[in-house]
């Protein structure tokens, strides 16, 4: 609808400075008409924030695809990393913007209420509650690596607020945010007044069950307070031990209860979803691989060295007769531009070659790609057949949740690392044994227990107390493959993986020059002309005095506030 753009072009504005193509007009005519969304269900206006949180196909093309899966060295370009790679931020990052949209949408759920009948109001208390904790997750996953944003004093101006929002620093942020997840919690976990009405199937998470939602907040709260671990220890032990002190039912326990969005294999059907050029990478899959990782064929496609294009070969005296398969078909590319530029290995990236008895060439690909299905499931087969399954796009999965408990444990903070450990191996490859089918993932085979239990024993995974935080960090980084900003973030707080952890990356250099890995998102330029000029800059001067912010805003190498060495 006309109304939702215009509010959307416009508030970020206002709030990011990047944007001018907005009819200014247009929305103060809107902004001023609080009745604009009153025929609007509230619950509609949290399916389109919801919708529009993880629809963004710029942010999983230049943020996940092209910037932070080659820095994290989940993938790689068709040919291997190139050059000074880390180096280049354009277009990053994409969520920023969103915030403002979504944020705006989620604020409407409650002043649409507030505009109900005093009969009706009470019916939606837990709807209000829900809203906040998906608005608290977005305004968290933004500031995680902006830093400062606007937050108590933004998405109001619709309803008569400042249209000149000061910036919420991100200490103060991540305080305010966990108050708020406490009380929706709290809100939702007592008996209402009046029959509540449900999210139901405009709640693509968890179809409107309250009590998934209250373990969800939890959650939320545990993944905040470990972003606070360096900056913050007090803050950051006081709210994990007020969430552990929840009641058992209070907290995840399975896959069931992982914060999911879920949707048909339209939603990442088209524009920039497409991920066919993602090479898995070699460190990943050769830990996979030597360990008998179960989610291997879940997380990556064999390569096109098989049997068929080899007796192609064959037939035309392009290979000796008798050549077979090899038995490994699981390659991975090569991370550092290094390497992969190294004549050699070079050699290894795909060739097409032409068989002279026929009229087709074919492509001989000795290296992996990372399965396409898996994060867009609409992608065709080798027979040309769209694929019809399911698109899962996580927030904060059950095994998320088990590795931050072993984390917790492992820090001195909770017990029962190992346990919490092997909980969060065992969920992963079974929540990614879920995804292979209902996601049709091609070439896949379903798990066994028995793959499971002996991948438990192999050596660099069995739980080694020694070694505790290096396997429940590396275990966690292997389970992150969907969410490669929580990937981001793990490396960032903990220093794993790295050249030497239980899932080695390497050393990442150009012409023996080490790359340096980015850290925070860029910030836009500030521009005078902008109406929320002074509060931007106040914000960007009180930033650069953190230690390790960088050079100047745009400096992607810089720290915020919660990410110390």
């Amino acid at each position: 609808m006309k109304v939702y753009n215009k509010i959307l072009c416009t508030t970020i504005l206002l709030m990011v400075g990047v944007l001018s193509s907005c009819d200014k007009q247009d929305f103060v005519d809107t902004n001023i008409d609080p009745d604009a969304l009153s025929s609007i269900p509230p619950e509609n206006q949290f399916a389109n924030a919801s919708r529009g949180i993880h629809g963004q196909d710029f942010e999983a093309f230049y943020d996940f695809y092209t910037r932070i899966m080659p820095w994290m060295q989940y993938a790689t370009d068709v040919r291997g990393n190139q050059g000074a790679f880390t180096t280049n931020v354009s277009n990053f990052s994409n969520r920023y913007g969103a915030l403002y949209s979504a944020g705006t949408q989620l604020v409407d759920v409650e002043k649409l209420v507030e505009k109900m009948s005093e009969s009706e109001k009470p019916r939606f208390v837990h709807m209000i509650r829900i809203a906040r904790i998906l608005k608290a997750y977005y305004a968290f996953y933004v500031s995680d690596i902006y830093g400062s944003i606007p937050y108590s004093e933004a998405f109001q101006g619709r309803y008569g607020g400042t249209l000149k929002p000061a910036y919420d620093t991100q200490q103060a942020l991540f305080a305010k945010l966990d108050e708020e997840l406490k009380e929706a919690v709290s809100v939702l976990k007592q008996t209402q007044s009046a029959p509540q009405i449900a999210l139901g199937n405009y709640d693509s998470y968890y179809n409107g069950a309250t009590q998934k939602w209250v373990k969800a907040g939890n959650a939320l709260r545990l993944r905040i307070a470990l972003r606070q671990i360096k900056s913050d220890q007090a803050k950051a032990a006081a709210v994990i031990g007020e969430v552990l002190a929840m009641p058992v039912e209070d907290l995840m326990s399975s896959n069931e209860d992982g914060w999911v969005f879920t949707a048909s294999k339209s939603f990442t059907e088209g524009g920039n979803w497409n991920p066919t050029s993602l090479r898995a990478t070699k460190p990943m899959v050769d830990f996979m691989w030597e360990n008998k990782d179960p989610r291997l064929d879940a997380f990556v496609a064999p390569n096109s060295y098989n049997q068929t294009n080899i007796n192609l070969l064959i037939a035309d005296k392009q290979l000796p007769a008798g050549t077979t398969e090899p038995a490994r078909r699981y390659l991975g590319s090569f991370t550092s531009p290094d390497q992969a530029t190294n004549p050699t290995i070079k050699a290894r990236y795909y060739t097409t070659r032409t068989v002279k008895s026929g009229e087709n060439s074919i492509v001989v690909d000795t290296l992996s790609y990372l399965q396409p299905r898996l994060f867009r499931p609409a992608e065709a087969d080798a027979n040309g057949k769209a694929g019809t399954g399911l698109v899962y796009i996580p927030v904060l999965t059950y095994s998320d949740y088990c590795f931050m408990r072993a984390e917790i444990a492992a820090r001195g903070l909770g017990s029962g690392a190992k346990e919490w450990y092997e909980k969060g191996v065992i969920s992963s490859i079974q929540w990614y044994d879920m995804i292979g089918t209902k996601s049709q993932l091609t070439n896949y085979t379903p798990v066994t227990q028995a793959e499971i239990d002996a991948y438990l024993l192999k050596p660099a995974v069995a739980f080694n107390t020694a070694k505790a935080l290096d396997q429940i960090a590396s275990q966690a980084y292997l389970h992150f493959l969907k969410q490669p900003s929580e990937g981001w973030a793990l490396w960032k707080r903990t220093g794993y993986p790295n050249a030497t952890s239980a899932v080695a990356l390497p050393v990442l250099t150009n012409n023996n020059a080490v790359l340096i890995i980015p850290r925070r998102a860029p910030l836009s330029l500030l521009n005078e002309n902008d109406q929320n000029y002074a509060n931007q800059k106040a914000a960007y001067d009180a930033m650069a005095g953190i230690p390790g912010f960088g050079k100047d805003p745009q400096d992607a190498t810089g720290r915020v506030w919660w990410d110390k060495p």
